[in-house]
């Protein structure tokens, strides 16, 4: 039969995990946070209903995907892509779907036209979750 004891090193509101301390040696250092802290960490990493995340690997990882479609250019012969040739989107969707994008969709007279451009809001650091 095991016995537990109910004396413990650590407060009960308190989260104590393993971590990676060093990349290299792999060495592991154990981090306390509050319950709530830790929670509030733990919701960051959860995707909302409905979204998929998407990850690449290989030649189209994000930290390498420059230098590597570079790399298989050159070994194809292939020339890099000409910066005037690239349609915008609205071209594309023209020449591709014949899709006018400026259109209204209700009518399809008339045309959108941008006043004014807004930047991004920041997210809020107390928020836990991404976007619905």
């Amino acid at each position: 039969m095991a016995r537990f004891r109910a004396r413990s090193r650590w407060p009960a509101d308190e989260v104590v995990f393993r971590v990676q301390a060093d990349a290299t040696s792999g060495r592991k250092r154990a981090v306390r946070l509050a319950g709530d802290e830790f929670i509030k960490r733990f919701l960051i990493h959860v995707q909302p209903t409905g979204f998929k995340r998407i990850r690449h690997y290989g030649r189209l990882a994000p930290a390498h995907k420059a230098r590597r479609l570079a790399l298989a250019r050159a070994a194809l012969d292939a020339p890099a892509p000409d910066a005037a040739v690239i349609d915008s989107l609205a071209q594309f969707l023209q020449r591709v779907a014949r899709i006018e994008c400026n259109a209204c969709p209700y009518r399809g007279a008339g045309h959108f036209a941008v006043f004014e451009t807004l930047a991004p809001l920041r997210a809020s650091k107390t928020s836990a979750r991404g976007p619905p």
